[in-house]
């Protein structure tokens, strides 16, 4: 159940272009888009309506003009936002987006990929995390993006749990270290992940080779996050072995990838 990659090594875009535009909005997707990067990696929370929203933080008070738990919001609360102003003047004004909003937006590019992170945690609020993914999971199969897609939480109980009910049928993306992922985790996190985000320490971001070849010889594939972003780090990245990059900037990491023979 390998992902179509139409590159040798693909790039995600990260809540859209988010250098440039108000992260998880419409205009960061809409730039995203034109770029052509092979993912959009984007962040779902459920409102307390039960309406799913973009977003990263479980507080809208950094990205947004207001305060507060996203799940104790109603949509009609959320969508009274500002999502852009606090980027750049331009951006004001910019509403939070529904995934269905996203997924229309997307609905005519049969070959993008998507990254789709869970941020309701069942540590944080019990059962309401384990509905908003399976209403997540329901709306990527209504939109037919599910086998274009990988889906992946910061909670290792979530991952697992989605390992377990689906059987298979999605792909798991999670973390390693895995103790990032919370303690409440009973499984090797290669057991069930189709690909890893490696962390390495703050002053070295790229881990060390071995970390990339324990992964590997799971059949894992070995991910590698936004801030691996000047040449020496994706080079060093390249060279351990890994397989696609996650970027907030892509049009740099593409035009880099494209120097090197590595992307259309």
């Amino acid at each position: 159940m390998k992902l179509a990659y139409q590159n040798e090594i693909p790039v995600a875009a990260h809540r859209g272009n988010s250098k440039y535009c108000p992260e998880n909005t419409m205009a960061s997707f809409r730039s995203a888009k034109e770029l052509r990067p092979d993912m959009i990696e984007t962040d779902v929370h459920m409102t307390s309506d039960h309406k799913l929203i973009l977003m990263h933080d479980h507080l809208v008070d950094r990205t947004t003009n207001g305060t507060g738990l996203i799940r104790e919001k109603t949509l009609a609360q959320m969508r009274e936002l500002d999502a852009g102003g606090w980027k750049a003047p331009e951006f004001a004004g910019e509403k939070v987006p529904t995934v269905e909003e996203f997924l229309d937006f997307f609905a005519d590019d049969k070959k993008m990929l998507f990254n789709i992170e869970l941020k309701d945690y069942p540590a944080d609020s019990g059962d309401f995390a384990y509905e908003s993914a399976d209403r997540t999971i329901a709306m990527m199969d209504e939109y037919g993006i599910t086998e274009r897609s990988v889906v992946n939480s910061w909670s290792g109980e979530l991952n697992e749990y989605l390992a377990g009910k689906y059987q298979g049928r999605l792909r798991i993306h999670a973390y390693q270290p895995q103790e990032r992922m919370g303690l409440r985790q009973k499984r090797y996190v290669c057991d069930y992940a189709y690909c890893v985000c490696l962390f390495g320490p703050h002053e070295k971001p790229v881990p060390e080779k071995r970390l990339f070849d324990t992964i590997i010889a799971y059949g894992v594939e070995p991910w590698m996050y936004f801030k691996v972003d000047t040449p020496e780090l994706i080079d060093e990245a390249l060279a351990n072995g890994t397989r696609l990059f996650t970027c907030n900037d892509p049009a740099w990491t593409l035009d880099y990838l494209r120097s090197k023979g590595l992307h259309q």
